[in-house]
């Protein structure tokens, strides 16, 4: 199948990008990478009769780290997380996470801020964004800036609290200090697939404490998030194995998880089990 007609808009700026989009709002799509618009719309599943393509835009691609947050451009591909300049965890644990993202064509061409606008509960930098505690900046042409916590952004599968003439102009994640650990897993069926269930931990060692814990699943319900039942059980407690099988089993019965072609709920929950108990060990090295 071809995608449905559609008027093609090359803005070079935001605020001509903006400008379209809010004259033609839930007619419109923006496209910066098109890795998941464009097979959707081949399918013919969104017909957009209007698409405006961010990508010649100049400077909006180029992260800047300011303010103790490094601040994502909505055209920043994931695989430019694979050689941040920027030094510390942060960019450690982005790098990892953007090798699990796809394929290497997937990974030259989506976008960060795309991601998180196209809102796939089983992507990585939703998961991320969740956990990270990063803020994005959106933007419309009549309303100015606003600024929404990753964790409020979004609703459910596939759907963010973005208004039809929004779009993100930037992501801001606060760095981490040096001392952090981290641990990341991900179960999915192949390498490059969505994940089915995936976890993300990140925590500070003060002594032989863990403290700030963070800990988020992806891929189990419809949308990502932070399990705070799990990060109060692991607060100030020494790192164990039997430690951490038992906060595998609370966040194992905390979720509530959906059923797909791919897994049903009861074995969703079993991979969120092996998932969490997997990225604890991790961050354990």
């Amino acid at each position: 199948m071809r995608a449905a007609a559609f008027a093609y808009h090359a803005p070079t700026s935001i605020d001509e990008a903006l400008t379209v989009l809010s004259q033609h709002g839930d007619d419109a799509r923006l496209l910066a990478g098109g890795q998941s618009l464009v097979p959707t719309m081949t399918a013919r599943l969104a017909r957009p009769t209007v698409l405006i393509d961010l990508n010649r835009i100049e400077n909006a691609a180029l992260p800047t780290i300011s303010a103790g947050r490094l601040r994502v451009p909505p055209l920043m591909r994931h695989a430019d997380f694979e050689r941040l300049s920027a030094n510390g965890p942060l960019s450690t644990i982005l790098a990892e996470l953007s090798g699990h993202i796809g394929h290497l064509p997937i990974r030259m061409r989506g976008t960060f801020c795309g991601a998180l606008a196209h809102a796939d509960p089983a992507a990585e930098w939703c998961l991320a964004s969740v956990v990270l505690g990063a803020e994005l900046l959106v933007r419309s042409m009549t309303r100015g800036v606003r600024n929404i916590e990753a964790a409020d952004f979004f609703e459910s599968m596939m759907d963010t609290t973005l208004a039809d003439d929004e779009m993100i102009i930037e992501a801001q994640i606060p760095l981490l200090p040096a001392a952090t650990r981290y641990g990341f897993s991900e179960i999915c069926r192949r390498s490059g697939d969505y994940a089915l269930a995936s976890t993300l931990v990140v925590y500070q060692r003060d002594e032989d404490e863990m403290t700030k814990v963070r800990l988020g699943v992806g891929g189990v319900e419809a949308t990502p998030r932070r399990i705070p039942e799990a990060e109060a059980m692991l607060e100030r407690r020494e790192p164990t194995r039997q430690l951490f099988r038992e906060v595998a089993d609370l966040v194992a019965s905390a979720v509530d998880p959906v059923s797909d072609l791919a897994a049903d709920a009861d074995y969703r929950r079993e991979l969120t089990r092996a998932a969490v108990s997997r990225a604890l060990d991790r961050s354990f090295r």
